[in-house]
């Protein structure tokens, strides 16, 4: 049985296909967790292929139409492994997609869920252009356009993290997620579901490194990514010499790079400070720090997941001391 006939012949089964927009197409499928699957599509996305799932009712297909092009592949997230203590099944696709971000893929967006692959729906109108022919021929005009065989899958899903406008890291990668990045979040994919379900400030920062890209601009996005920074160390008094001093400890080695980390994050806070207040700055310094403040949350997280558990005193004391 082909997948398109699983997909005529069965309601949904639980399992959620989750279109991704921006990464360069895996040559094949890659685990990125229990239960998650990056599945490139075989064919390219095009608007009529969308029409013909608005037909089945996705009925916000018109807004993918400008991604459509960008649309190389899909999470497909199985719903055996979405159970507590963690996120359910669709989420984990969020949290396969964060950590992707976190690994330097900035640029992609989860942009939809269908209950059936995508594949399905890529290529479909190319794949299936005799079927039109033949019923055409063999039952008549009133046939085709009144009930077309050429028809999709009722269609169960709707719109993401859809967005028209993305502010991106300077680094971010462009290249194919590899078999080594796989394995990465699949090593830690776990321990990233334990901490995102279960520490609040956790999530705030994780929240706050995917959702920056989002703001309308860098002074805005500035503001965002440090209140990520600020949840992850749970400080409320002393700001700027407590945050650059742990940061200062946590990432580098004792001496001139300790020191030098220490003066650039106190630094990135003087802009932050200076942004979220409305001084005026020159567009290409708040540029500058959004890249920078990003950069240092996201090794903040990274560090984080590194030692599977949220960050606390002892961990403070341990790098500043130890």
């Amino acid at each position: 049985m082909t997948e398109r006939e699983a997909a005529e012949t069965s309601s949904h089964d639980g399992n959620w296909h989750v279109l991704i927009a921006g990464l360069s197409r895996p040559e094949a499928a890659l685990a990125l967790g229990p239960g998650l699957t990056l599945i490139p599509l075989e064919s390219g996305l095009s608007v009529f292929d969308l029409a013909a799932a608005g037909a089945v009712g996705f009925r916000e297909w018109a807004l993918l139409e400008p991604v459509s092009h960008a649309c190389t592949c899909e999470i497909k997230t199985a719903k055996e492994f979405g159970a507590a203590p963690g996120y359910d099944t669709l989420n984990r696709a969020w949290l396969a997609s964060s950590l992707l971000v976190l690994r330097g893929f900035g640029r992609h967006l989860a942009v939809a869920c269908s209950a059936y692959s995508w594949n399905v729906i890529a290529g479909h109108q190319k794949r299936t252009a005799h079927v039109s022919e033949e019923q055409l021929q063999n039952k008549g005009i009133d046939s085709a356009i009144g009930t077309p065989s050429r028809s999709l899958p009722p269609f169960e899903g709707n719109l993401l993290d859809f967005h028209v406008q993305l502010l991106v890291d300077r680094n971010a990668r462009t290249d194919s997620v590899s078999s080594d990045d796989a394995a990465w979040l699949y090593d830690h994919f776990e321990t990233f579901n334990r901490l995102a379900s279960e520490s609040e400030a956790f999530r705030l920062s994780l929240e706050a490194a995917i959702d920056w890209r989002y703001a309308k601009e860098p002074r805005l996005a500035i503001g965002r990514i440090w209140s990520g920074i600020e949840a992850i160390f749970g400080i409320t008094s002393e700001l700027v010499y407590r945050i650059s001093g742990l940061s200062a400890s946590l990432l580098e080695p004792r001496g001139q790079p300790r020191k030098a980390r220490f003066q650039a994050v106190k630094k990135l806070y003087g802009i932050r400070s200076k942004a979220v207040h409305g001084e005026a700055l020159p567009q290409e310094q708040l540029v500058s720090a959004m890249n920078d403040s990003y950069r240092l949350l996201r090794e903040l997280l990274l560090i984080t997941i590194e030692k599977g558990h949220v960050l606390g005193a002892d961990d403070f004391d341990d790098a500043l001391f130890g």
